[in-house]
């Protein structure tokens, strides 16, 4: 989708729209102009056909000879609300306030979907085609509108998706199962990794971590982040070749999608899983994330579709102990917590992989 005289989303003004105002060109294949009077099923067939195609930008409180107008039946709410309730899936847009001679444009930003078609209450799938929106009735372009949601979807799994272990003689004896989490990002832009992939000074933020024990490599146009050392049966191993993948481990690409790997081990000699852990190794991922992507990407953020899962290689009971993990010369408040939970609910024994969510990615 094309940018408003080259300008990034959050940095257009009221000059930039008088100056699209007072151009010779109406309105475009990613320009429409509404006025205040819009009929609600007429507003969400435009943000449907951007949507279904390329993307664009929709003005309300424009006249028809471009004059304006300005905004008062409709307002950021009504917009939100009308679009969320009456296009499924809900597709993704944002909606500013431009103030021009004291009345308000209210300015929406379509992004072309991921995941088409983006279909209307009434079941009507709209398209963009030269400065107009219309219906989608041709079999060959909804099969390709179709496809691309395919296509989509097979993308996000191959990056943020990875093999499952396996049980092999490999595999040390108190590995109960792990967790599988991953974020596919859509920016607005090239991230800050992408551009500083190899520049970035990787000395430091080592240092910042300095206190765990980790290592940082990149792999192609990724950064790959491992947390701990290799144990068999508890014991530290150096002499001993694994399976791929059995390890504590976070890969940041280089738009900053991220997939990451924690393992469940059980206490020695029992089938309780501490789940304090993988809480404290998500915090260290965090830091290391933040270090490594920088801190610009809420500003070109879009959408992410986050996928999650927990594998089961062997029964187990998670236990929420903290005993270990506090160094307060304080009384431990969480000491007669696992205690209670247990008189109350038992257990809990988990007996096989429960994937989040039960069918395909949660958008965010």
């Amino acid at each position: 989708m094309i940018n408003i005289n080259n300008k990034r989303w959050e940095d257009i003004t009221a000059e930039d729209l008088k100056e699209l105002l007072s151009s010779n060109d109406d309105e475009t294949f990613f320009i429409e102009y509404k006025s205040d009077e819009e009929p609600p099923a007429k507003l969400v067939k435009e943000v449907s056909a951007f949507a279904n195609t390329y993307g664009g930008y929709v003005f309300l409180g424009i006249n028809d000879d471009k004059t304006i107008g300005g905004c008062e039946k409709w307002t950021e709410q009504r917009i939100h609300t009308t679009i969320h309730d009456s296009l499924t899936p809900s597709p993704n847009f944002d909606v500013r306030k431009i103030a021009i001679n004291n009345k308000v444009v209210l300015a929406i930003k379509v992004e072309e979907g991921p995941i088409p078609p983006y279909i209307t209450g009434k079941g009507a799938i709209f398209e963009r085609l030269s400065s107009g929106s219309f219906p989608v009735k041709d079999s060959a372009k909804l099969n390709q509108l179709y496809n691309k949601r395919i296509d989509q979807k097979n993308r996000v799994k191959e990056t943020i998706e990875y093999d499952d272990l396996s049980l092999s003689s490999g595999v040390p004896n108190n590995l109960c199962g792990y967790i599988d989490l991953g974020f596919f990002l859509t920016c607005s832009e090239r991230t800050y990794l992408s551009k500083n992939l190899r520049l970035l000074d990787y000395e430091t933020i080592a240092k910042r971590n300095s206190s765990n024990k980790f290592s940082i490599s990149i792999v192609g146009n990724s950064v790959m982040v491992t947390i701990g050392q290799m144990e068999q049966d508890g014991e530290i191993v150096d002499n001993y070749l694994y399976q791929a993948g059995l390890h504590n481990y976070m890969i940041i690409h280089d738009d900053c999608s991220v997939n990451c790997r924690m393992l469940l081990f059980a206490k020695e000699d029992t089938n309780y899983v501490n789940i304090i852990n993988p809480f404290l190794l998500s915090g260290l991922y965090i830091d290391f994330y933040k270090s490594i992507c920088g801190s610009d990407l809420n500003q070109i953020f879009i959408h992410a579709q986050k996928y999650e899962s927990l594998r089961v290689l062997k029964q187990f009971v998670p236990v929420y102990d903290t005993a270990s993990n506090f160094r307060s010369t304080q009384p431990n408040p969480f000491s007669g917590m696992l205690a209670n939970h247990r008189s109350k609910y038992g257990e809990n024994l988990i007996v096989q992989g429960i994937r989040i969510p039960a069918s395909g990615y949660q958008l965010i």
